[in-house]
C-alpha cells in the first residue's frame, strides 16, 4: 500500500544531519502481547509506549514498479536467546509486523513518523542471530503455513490435544522435555532432540 507520511516527516527526512530510528513491533506474538524493540543504543518512548533498545537491523525498504513494498529481511541478536524463546513458544508465521521510522528530536510528535507493515513469512535461527523474512499479506496467506517446526527442546503440540495425548490431571505444561518427564508423557513429546543445539528449522 502507498506510504502516508505527515509534513514533520517529510521536513525532518530532508535534514541530513538527522538520523532516523527504527521502531518495531510484533503484534500479538502470544495472540494477546506486542513485542515492542529500538534499533538504537537506548530504550525510545514514542506515542506513550516503551521500545527496548536491541540489535537488530533491516534491509531497504523499496517498492517495486507497482508501488508496492517488497521482500524485507530483519535480523536481530540471539546473544541473549530472548528472540529464540518466542520463536520455541509461539508460531510467528503470519504474525503483523510494524517497521516504523521516527527522528530522535521529534519523539513528542505522534505524526513525525512513517510506517510500513509487513507480516512473517518465515524465520531461521542460529547461535548468533534470528532472521525474518517479511513479506506482504497476501503473499502470507497465499501459501500453505508450516505443520510443524523443527525445536529442539520444547514441544510442539497444545497441551492435552490430541497429539499431545496428556489426560492426567495437570492442568498446565511449559513444554519442556523435562517436564513432559515429569508427567510421563515424554514417548509423546513434540519436539526432535536431535536437531543441533540453539537452532529452529521452519519447514
Amino acid at each position: 500500500m502507498p506510504r502516508n507520511v505527515s509534513p514533520a516527516f517529510i521536513s525532518e527526512k530532508s535534514k541530513q544531519e538527522n538520523a532516523p530510528i527504527f521502531l518495531y513491533v510484533l503484534e500479538k506474538y502470544d495472540s494477546i502481547n506486542d513485542l515492542r524493540i529500538a534499533g538504537f543504543d537506548q530504550d525510545v518512548t514514542y506515542q506513550g509506549e516503551v521500545y527496548s533498545k536491541f540489535p537488530v537491523t533491516h534491509e531497504f525498504i523499496g517498492e517495486n514498479n507497482q508501488g508496492q513494498i517488497d521482500q524485507v529481511k530483519v535480523r536481530l541478536g540471539n546473544v541473549s536467546r530472548l528472540i529464540q524463546l518466542y520463536l520455541e513458544q509461539f508460531d510467528l508465521r503470519g504474525k503483523k509486523v510494524t517497521i516504523r521510522m521516527v527522528w530522535a528530536d521529534h519523539l513528542t510528535d505522534p505524526d513525525a513518523h512513517m510506517d510500513d507493515v509487513f507480516y512473517i513469512d518465515s524465520y531461521t535461527a542460529d547461535q548468533k542471530n534470528v532472521e525474518f523474512t517479511l513479506t506482504g499479506k497476501f503473499d502470507v496467506l497465499g501459501v500453505d503455513l508450516p505443520a510443524r517446526r523443527y525445536a529442539r527442546n520444547y514441544c510442539a503440540w497444545k497441551f492435552k490435544s490430541p497429539e499431545c495425548g496428556y489426560i492426567g490431571g495437570e492442568v498446565s505444561c511449559n513444554k519442556t522435555k523435562q517436564r513432559c518427564k515429569v508427567l510421563e508423557n515424554y514417548h509423546r513429546f513434540g519436539a526432535f532432540p536431535s536437531v543441533p543445539t540453539r537452532r529452529i528449522y521452519v519447514m
